[in-house]
């Protein structure tokens, strides 16, 4: 009897940490931004450590995805321009509001992107793994 209810709570324990990982906003804003990813991928970056990752997506019809996972995974998307070595990514909410604006250093000579603004930018580097720009 008790090895039967271990059995069963596990797999139901498991699913309720995964749903309180991931937050309400982000699974809403991947599924109303869901037909932006039908577009072909122009750049693809990411950053990994040994608790984490963080992925990159832009897209030819000039929108992303900005993805980490970990304790706590998180989806954003949005619209992004590009002038020179500089990415701008304009952030926005599941009604497509923009939340937030931050620019994004190409550094070619590491083929990394640098987020401005992070306190710590050497965490913030990621790897380009596809460049179609």
């Amino acid at each position: 009897m008790h090895i039967t209810f271990k059995i069963l709570f596990i797999p139901v324990l498991l699913i309720g940490i995964n749903s309180c990982i991931t937050p309400k906003d982000a699974r809403v804003l991947k599924k109303t931004t869901k037909e932006w990813r039908d577009s072909p991928v122009v750049l693809e970056a990411y950053s990994d450590s040994p608790f984490s990752a963080s992925f990159l997506t832009l897209r030819k019809n000039n929108k992303f995805e900005r993805i980490s996972s970990g304790m706590i995974q998180s989806f954003h998307a949005g619209s992004w321009t590009m002038n020179q070595d500089t990415i701008k990514l304009s952030y926005v909410d599941s009604k497509q509001t923009i939340v937030e604006r931050q620019n994004v250093l190409i550094d070619r000579t590491t083929s990394t992107l640098i987020f401005e603004g992070d306190s710590v930018p050497e965490y913030m580097r990621l790897k380009i793994m596809f460049n179609d720009l």
